[in-house]
């Protein structure tokens, strides 16, 4: 189960030396986290000087604001459909009171109403807004109370608005229902505390499958005994015990060591990937050869850090090779702000690692609202579904936010354990 330390990452560009991979492609099993990985929130660029908020300011002129006012098209949605944005108005924002709008922010040295609209719909929220030339915020609903102090210029375009001091000028997008979903590739990773009583909040005909980091099965606990339970080998501490549970051939499939490149002083339980191929050679390899096991690799955090994920997974291959060592798809971890970024991260992980299938058995937005995680969630449940190359996987998590492990706006259940949040009512398919 994941501990409440938070390692902060970058989700850039991945490695491209591809390693040689070992053993055959097939669909098949899942490994989870203990340690969870988020990338922090990266600036999204410089704030403006206060000589340039000044020049900003000025009154523009009645021609200008005219145009400005005119309805804005072509701004594409990260649901990838065509949209409309219309200008809605100049509104007072009361700051440092609660803001006019609150649920996503950014601030931006190329600040237009375009820009703006295009930062708050790739979250999913119709009302975006900016402020005192170089701010951007979104809401889910229009401010209420009219001004008429929105006067300043862009900081990205002098020729456009972009409110003013405690001024804001709002812009609505429409934005594409999306359906909710169900999907066979849908999974729970499940932490050993959780209580069995969630396990009816939860259809096994929605999410068929689930994992807990650890290599009992906890089903008996629950109403979940349909579902595929897959053990993992979390950490070096557990792999001698995989002979002896396997020794009824209890599963289908076995996942691998959990996280090893996160460091102990990151909460991690670092394992070297040399000593991780000895291990798996003597411990792990052989349910493959007495059972038939479908074996899925370690899995990595997304850190870029020397050492760290695909470096250290390469690693790994490269002193796992067949027939001694080898598996059967490969899992990942991401965690993050950005739907695109999340998109890009798996798809340059799968170019690195082609031959072999990818889980995601553990993802999650971070440093965002509720709603902007239930906003995002629907978006990537959609394209995960759509990607043949993901055959399973598992967002963190099915649980309330005591267990989530700092990332509480992604919690599933609610913290009265009486019920599903949206985010988890979306992930059962349920809206």
């Amino acid at each position: 189960m994941p501990t409440t330390t938070v390692k902060t990452t970058s989700t850039t560009a991945l490695k491209t030396t591809v390693s040689s991979l070992s053993s055959s492609p097939s669909l098949a099993s899942i490994p989870g986290s203990t340690t969870l990985t988020s990338s922090t929130r990266a600036a999204a660029s410089t704030t403006l000087t206060s000589s340039t908020k000044a020049a900003a300011s000025t009154t523009l002129t009645s021609s200008t604001r005219a145009a400005a006012s005119t309805t804005i098209t072509s701004f594409s949605t990260a649901s990838r459909a065509a949209s409309i944005s219309t200008v809605v108005g100049c509104y007072a924002d009361f700051y440092p009171n609660p803001r006019a709008m609150s649920d996503a922010s950014t601030t931006s040295a190329s600040n237009t109403p375009s820009t703006c609209a295009t930062y708050c719909t790739s979250l999913r929220f119709p009302y975006s807004g900016t402020e005192y030339a170089d701010e951007c915020y979104c809401s889910t609903t229009a401010p209420t109370t009219v001004s008429t102090a929105c006067t300043m210029a862009c900081a990205g375009d002098s020729s456009k608005i972009c409110g003013g001091p405690n001024a804001i000028s709002v812009i609505y997008t429409t934005i594409p229902i999306l359906p909710a979903t169900n999907s066979t590739k849908r999974g729970l990773c499940w932490p050993w505390n959780n209580p069995a009583s969630s396990f009816a909040f939860f259809s096994p005909s929605a999410i068929p499958w689930l994992y807990n980091w650890e290599l009992w099965d906890p089903r008996a606990k629950g109403t979940y005994s349909i579902a595929e339970y897959v053990p993992m080998c979390r950490t070096q501490a557990e792999a001698f015990k995989v002979p002896a549970y396997f020794s009824s051939c209890y599963a289908t499939h076995l996942l691998g060591f959990n996280e090893p490149d996160l460091p102990a002083a990151n909460g991690g339980d670092y394992l070297s990937p040399y000593n991780a191929s000895v291990l798996w050679k003597q411990y792990i390899q052989p349910v493959k050869t007495s059972c038939g096991t479908v074996l899925g690799a370690p899995a990595v955090t997304n850190g870029v850090e020397s050492g760290w994920g695909t470096d250290w997974l390469q690693q790994f291959f490269s002193n796992c090779t067949s027939p001694s060592c080898s598996f059967d798809f490969i899992p990942l971890h991401w965690y993050g702000t950005s739907l695109l970024d999340f998109e890009t991260y798996v798809t340059q992980f799968h170019s690195l690692f082609v031959t072999h299938p990818l889980w995601i058995t553990e993802w999650q937005f971070t440093d965002v609202t509720s709603t902007a995680t239930a906003n995002l969630e629907k978006q990537a449940l959609q394209w995960l579904d759509a990607q043949s190359y993901v055959v399973r996987y598992a967002m963190f998590g099915p649980m309330n936010s005591t267990n989530m492990a700092g990332i509480t706006n992604g919690a599933m259940v609610t913290d009265d354990l009486s019920g599903l949040t949206n985010v988890g009512k979306i992930y059962a398919g349920l809206m």
